[in-house]
């Protein structure tokens, strides 16, 4: 099947990084000597977590919740301390780096897709990641816009960011109602994990002629 993709988006999330948010819980629950589950909730079910990352909320503000929680003060938990503990959850998905590399040697555009939130992107830039040495052609993150995937404000942003038009954009994704909401853009999008599975899926698309 021939495809004429000009612009690549990949996720974040279990595209480019792995992360597991029940380490980021354990991680305050050891440095505040803490129970995970009143910090879980207070993030995760009051909906605090998705204002963070649609940019609602400050930094200071999203600490706040999870102190009220727990019944501590700022001194006890100080916000830069309480930001990192919920963001030291990524890992790389090293593989990814000659993906990235390889795509944009072909003369492709890069960007990153990603629903997260400040502190989050903040942790991530500072560690030594592949991905703080890529150069993406665009980037495109939730708190930054103020919608996230799979509303289509996001993706309207991304569409006019790339510079193409909507069937020359690939678009990995790890969720299928990402996925499914790239589509109805009219956009080409494959729900998959990084490393053999993205590889496989720009095979498909004729954007990698082997697997990395």
């Amino acid at each position: 099947m021939s495809h004429d993709i000009e612009f690549v988006y990949f996720d974040l999330g279990n595209v480019l990084l792995a992360f597991d948010p029940n380490i980021a819980y354990r991680n305050l629950a050891e440095r505040f000597d803490i129970v995970v589950d009143q910090p879980w909730a207070a993030v995760y079910e009051s909906g605090a977590q998705d204002r963070f990352e649609h940019g609602e909320l400050s930094g200071e503000e999203f600490a706040e919740q999870i102190r009220q929680a727990v019944s501590l003060n700022a001194d006890q938990m100080p916000t830069p301390e309480i930001l990192d503990a919920v963001s030291d959850m990524f890992t790389p998905i090293n593989s990814m780096a000659a993906v990235l590399n390889a795509v944009q040697s072909r003369g492709l555009g890069v960007g990153l897709l990603s629903n997260t939130c400040h502190a989050h992107w903040d942790w991530i830039c500072r560690q030594p990641f592949y991905l703080n040495e890529f150069r993406f052609d665009v980037t495109i993150l939730s708190f930054e816009i103020g919608s996230m995937k799979p509303d289509q404000k996001i993706y309207h942003a991304a569409e006019q960011k790339s510079g193409v038009s909507a069937g020359s954009l690939l678009f990995l994704d790890d969720k299928q109602e990402n996925v499914d909401a790239a589509v109805a853009r009219k956009w080409n999008a494959v729900r998959c994990h990084g490393g053999p599975e993205a590889s496989l899926a720009l095979q498909d698309y004729q954007v990698l002629e082997s697997s990395f």
